[in-house]
């Protein structure tokens, strides 16, 4: 789960209409043709075949149009969508759901986290913790087990100050877990967790003290308590925004912070990788001359198979990692790149790739925008919900993806919907 939320939107994909059919279109006056010479109707007879041949392959054109709307970055061709990527949602999914994060290993046991914890039994959703205080500020949620599920946040208070939280379920109830402070008399936040085993529990985020420069906050739960592990500062106001576990020797983190280029500060994609005893910056290129950019999430099905997403000078950013190094993977341009990001990537273990997020049309309007990686080129795709405004997170639960976001208007509540590719 991506630790701030962020919203980004992109222009309407309507379907192409297709050219009338044949059988609809008015006939021709028939009348009696003068005597040519044949070398003349051999000519006829060849425009009228390339004629066709243009309408057909014009007519093929627009209908795989109607199934794949994106264009492609470095000049390839657009591939063909799925044909049916939308599941037909569940009775009952979208009623009584609230939330901007879900995490989950079954379709029929789902977890949302919002104002609180609810749970999805496969016909409806239950409130299964509710904060005693409302100032318990849940951001993220991770089901390692049906037994094993950790939500991290912060505990608010009247002042700037507040404190690092955590609540656990065991199978049958859920507790709230002590962590520490990075900064006493300060605000310290937990924005993202993950986990592999009931002693390897990763949550990072940042942390603000009284009196000095934000910085980013790691804590680890090695299955008894909570601790606090020390971690480079590659820049200055560092933020962690996510963290993904693949084993106990292999953990990423991923956020943002500043560098000065010119007498300006200029944030800068941060990532750090968790060898089993250290934490160490993991080069990744250098958007600073660019306008600098920002990193929100980031999932990966092994060593070799990572992606980060977020926004670079306000155009959506994808990362690869391949096991030897980081590099972009240029996404597609959704005019006017402006406001544009992904907030949120789903890795499944053959490598397919989901990206969600949001991109702002030309009348200024945010919309959703939903991106298939295929291992060689995007597929963009039209979201199904009419008023959605932007996607928050995507997470692959028993081979479908659940999304969820919020609406365009002022005053909906949060959807959710799923795609069965």
């Amino acid at each position: 789960m991506m630790g701030e939320q962020h919203t980004p939107p992109y222009p309407s994909y309507a379907p192409h209409t297709p050219p009338p059919s044949p059988d609809n279109r008015m006939p021709t006056e028939e009348k009696q043709a003068p005597r040519r010479d044949p070398r003349g109707r051999v000519k006829l007879l060849t425009v009228l075949f390339l004629v066709v041949c243009l309408l057909a392959g014009g007519a093929f054109f627009l209908l795989q149009s109607w199934h794949s709307s994106g264009s492609v970055s470095g000049g390839q061709n657009a591939a063909q969508a799925p044909v049916r990527p939308w599941c037909a949602s569940p009775q009952g999914l979208s009623t009584n759901f609230t939330g901007f994060g879900i995490t989950g290993l079954s379709t029929h046991d789902v977890w949302s986290i919002g104002a609180g914890i609810m749970h999805w039994d496969g016909k409806k959703w239950s409130v299964s913790f509710r904060p005693l205080s409302a100032q318990l500020d849940l951001r993220s949620i991770d089901e390692i087990a049906p037994d094993n599920i950790w939500a991290v946040g912060e505990q608010l208070t009247n002042g700037l100050a507040s404190h690092a939280i955590t609540v656990h379920y065991d199978g049958k109830s859920w507790s709230v877990v002590t962590a520490p402070d990075g900064a006493p008399n300060g605000k310290n936040t937990l924005v993202a967790v993950s986990g592999t085993a009931s002693d390897n529990i990763w949550a990072v985020g940042f942390q603000v003290p009284a009196r000095g420069p934000l910085s980013s906050l790691i804590e680890h739960w090695d299955g008894k308590r909570w601790t606090i592990v020390k971690h480079p500062e590659p820049v200055s106001g560092l933020q962690f925004t996510s963290v993904k576990a693949l084993a106990s020797n292999d953990v990423w983190a991923v956020g943002y912070g500043s560098l000065i280029r010119g007498g300006k500060s200029v944030n800068q994609p941060v990532i750090e990788h968790w060898n089993g005893q250290t934490w160490n910056p993991v080069a990744n290129p250098d958007l600073t001359p660019s306008g600098g950019g920002m990193l929100y999430a980031i999932d990966g099905s092994n060593s070799s198979n990572l992606w980060a997403v977020g926004s670079a000078s306000q155009r959506l950013l994808s990362e690869h990692w391949d096991g030897q190094s980081w590099k972009i993977v240029d996404t597609p341009a959704v005019p006017p790149d402006n406001s544009n990001w992904l907030a949120s990537v789903a890795v499944s273990s053959s490598g397919s790739v989901w990206v969600v997020g949001r991109v702002r049309e030309s009348s200024n309007a945010f919309q959703p925008f939903i991106a298939h990686w295929d291992g060689h080129q995007w597929q963009m795709l039209q979201d199904t919900a009419d008023n959605a405004g932007e996607l928050d997170q995507i997470a692959q639960i028993d081979g479908q993806y659940w999304i969820v976001g919020i609406p365009r208007s002022n005053g909906g509540h949060a959807f959710i919907h799923v795609l069965c590719p």
